[in-house]
């Protein structure tokens, strides 16, 4: 008979479907947290942790050690530990302790890494050595799961005394392809690139550092992964991990495009590769086929002057940001943007108007996107509800130009297939990059909806506020997005702006600039190989 356990209001709740409801919040948990979201992660856990579930109190405890806290990741970790024992799952307990160690409790750091590493817990056992005893966590680089070697490789490279091994740490760490060492490896390779004013290296690792997203294919399997971790079915992880490599080395990890070939695509045009480091703006420029670095000062600095950038109100910022174009002379630009030039409209600065500019996630994804024909002979117009000049401005493109119209999400996925551009006039909402949508008639289109795409068209238009819908777009084969990073207006200014841009779009990027030139700036951007 299955089990039957009650809650709260004495309305029993079945066992099978109780474990199966903590897993999926176990395994939500730790994806959110591997990808960095803490705060999420946190808040998923607190039913769990209410509780007392000693796995939730363990993943909550490494929830708050990642953010810093450490007297509450003790707390959590000691909790849990105490739980494991009294379960009598006395297997788990060393995990929880070396959570507790690595927050600042008193211990054998050595003692319960080997219990870890009894016990199977070979993640916990590297993360303990990384922190308390980084010779060893290198010296065991080549055992264990994916991720302590990754681990080991990336103690080995921070105990590298030369460039050249350091390096070397960081390729065999990179090829395991571990998430939460990523950052730190490039890091590392980006210090002696840097400290040896080495521009084309520094080029070659910010590259490393602009990951892609997962396929829905390595996307299945790391929730599966994660899953099978919850769970300490340490068989499943071991074929998982191996699944994750294939499909990484197939679709997922695509090598950056040689330099060279960046700038001979680049022709008359300059690239500009920004980059916080270390608490620094850094950009490398290619301009007229020489490579260089420059440094801008302090990445906080930057990111306040584009939270206060506004014609009106502040000159000095706009003054400040203008200078980070300076590298490029007058060339039309392409620019790879840091996370502090993410929402930059680079419309408003001065030396960029009337000038084509192209923003991409990465060098390579803008040389991948250069290579994909312009086509732009049929078009497809997508009006959502609630904005009073939407369906108005889908009317006029569509009488100037012809192409059908939709306004239901099924209806736009099905057409995409064949059109060669699509412009969606709607409410844009940004979440994660997945879960960003526009509202149309029946419904949100989801980022994920577009990921499921066999192709999308060559030229998307989000005339809607800011969605952070580019970067998936791009994946699926878009070779230009023009989508905003403000909040766009319900009124005419947009109609006209996307009239002409419409009219010249065969030059996407300088159609934008121009339109923007004349109707003012309103926050749009061409993403892509405009």
């Amino acid at each position: 008979m299955t089990a039957r356990q009650p809650r709260a209001g004495g309305v029993p709740v079945d066992g099978t479907a109780h474990r199966a409801r903590t897993h999926r919040t176990l395994s939500l948990a730790e994806a959110l947290l591997t990808t960095g979201l803490v705060r999420e992660a946190t808040a998923v856990l607190r039913p769990a942790v209410a509780c007392r579930l000693p796995e939730a109190l363990l993943l909550a405890a490494r929830c708050a050690l990642r953010a810093g806290d450490h007297d509450t990741a003790r707390a959590l970790a000691s909790d849990a530990e105490a739980l494991f024992h009294e379960h009598d799952r006395p297997s788990w307990a060393p995990a929880a302790r070396a959570v507790a160690l690595r927050a600042g409790a008193p211990g054998r750091p050595t003692a319960v890494a080997e219990a870890c590493d009894r016990h199977g817990h070979h993640d916990d056992a590297a993360d303990l050595r990384l922190t308390h005893a980084p010779d060893q966590a290198a010296a065991r680089r080549h055992r264990g799961t994916d991720r302590s070697r990754a681990i080991g490789w990336l103690a080995r490279a921070r105990l590298s005394t030369t460039r050249r091994d350091a390096v070397a740490a960081c390729r065999a760490g990179l090829a395991l392809h571990d998430p939460d060492t990523h950052g730190d490896l490039v890091d590392i390779a980006l210090d002696h690139a840097l400290s040896s004013r080495d521009a084309r290296s520094a080029w070659r690792w910010s590259e490393c550092r602009r990951t892609p997203a997962p396929t829905p294919e390595t996307a299945r399997a790391g929730a599966e992964l994660r899953l099978a971790r919850a769970r300490a079915d340490h068989l499943r992880v071991a074929l998982l991990e191996r699944e994750i490599r294939r499909l990484s080395r197939t679709t997922t990890v695509q090598r950056a495009a040689p330099l060279t070939d960046v700038v001979d695509a680049l022709r008359d045009r300059a690239l500009l590769v920004f980059l916080s480091h270390r608490g620094r703006l850094v950009a490398v420029s290619v301009a007229a086929g020489r490579v260089r670095l420059h440094d801008f000062g302090e990445a906080a600095t930057t990111a306040r002057h584009v939270r206060a950038l506004s014609l009106a109100t502040a000159p000095q910022a706009v003054a400040e940001l203008d200078r980070l174009l300076r590298p490029a002379g007058d060339r039309p630009l392409v620019v790879v943007p840091s996370p502090e030039l993410a929402r930059m409209p680079w419309a408003g600065l001065p030396s960029a108007r009337g000038r084509a500019v192209s923003i991409a996630p990465s060098a390579t994804c803008w040389f991948r996107a250069d290579q994909r024909p312009l086509a732009v002979a049929d078009r497809l117009w997508v009006a959502g509800p609630d904005l009073r000049h939407a369906r108005y401005e889908v009317d006029v493109l569509r009488r100037r130009h012809g192409g059908r119209y939709r306004s239901t999400v099924d209806e736009t996925l099905h057409c995409m297939l064949d059109a060669d551009v699509l412009h969606v006039a709607a409410h844009g909402v940004h979440e994660d990059e997945m879960f960003s949508h526009l509202d149309l008639d029946d419904g949100p289109l989801h980022g994920h909806d577009f990921a499921a795409l066999p192709r999308v068209p060559a030229v998307v238009v989000l005339s809607a506020c800011a969605s952070g819908l580019a970067g998936v777009l791009l994946r699926r084969g878009a070779r230009v997005v023009v989508e905003s990073v403000r909040a766009v207006p319900d009124d005419r200014r947009v109609v006209d702006l996307m009239v002409d841009l419409h009219a010249n779009l065969d030059r996407p990027a300088q159609a934008l600039a121009d339109a923007q030139a004349k109707h003012g700036e309103l926050g749009f951007v061409c993403v892509g190989a405009g």
